[in-house]
């Protein structure tokens, strides 16, 4: 848990759910609930996953907005400068502020604010919890699939 012990609402064995996948977070009776050191944590309401990064796997980024159609790369030169605007985002953005679930600027950027609506919106319409932008999402939220560039 990175050190982080606040906001854990229960503690389970490593058995206690075999059919998860250690590697990822999963949403159960409003809970997210990790696996971090052979116990299962399910954290408070409100309280994410990515909020006790580092926790996930070198294969995982929980930042990747379109989940899993990227290749995980870490070889290239570090870009500082701030986040391009993606139009894919900013009608995400809208979208979901149309439906009360966004409340920041709509300004294409994937940041938290985003992350935690996407997350919010999957959970109330019973999607694979993510916090991405994954392929289900998209299509529950009436947009087309990015092209692949």
């Amino acid at each position: 848990m990175n050190g982080r012990t606040d906001h854990i609402a229960e503690r389970h064995g490593a058995n206690w759910h075999r059919d998860w996948d250690r590697r990822h977070a999963h949403f159960d009776h409003g809970h997210f609930f990790v696996f971090d050191n052979g116990f299962w944590f399910g954290l408070d309401p409100g309280f994410y996953p990515w909020d006790y990064l580092p926790y996930y796997a070198d294969d995982y980024n929980p930042y990747d907005y379109y989940a899993d159609d990227q290749p995980y790369e870490n070889t290239g030169a570090v870009d500082n400068s701030a986040p391009a605007p993606d139009a894919t985002v900013e009608a995400i953005q809208e979208r979901l502020a149309q439906l009360g679930y966004y409340k920041g600027p709509v300004d294409g950027v994937f940041g938290p604010t985003t992350r935690d609506a996407v997350a919010n919106y999957q959970v109330a319409n019973q999607l694979t919890v993510t916090g991405s932008l994954s392929p289900d999402t998209l299509q529950s939220l009436g947009l087309p699939q990015p092209a692949a560039g």
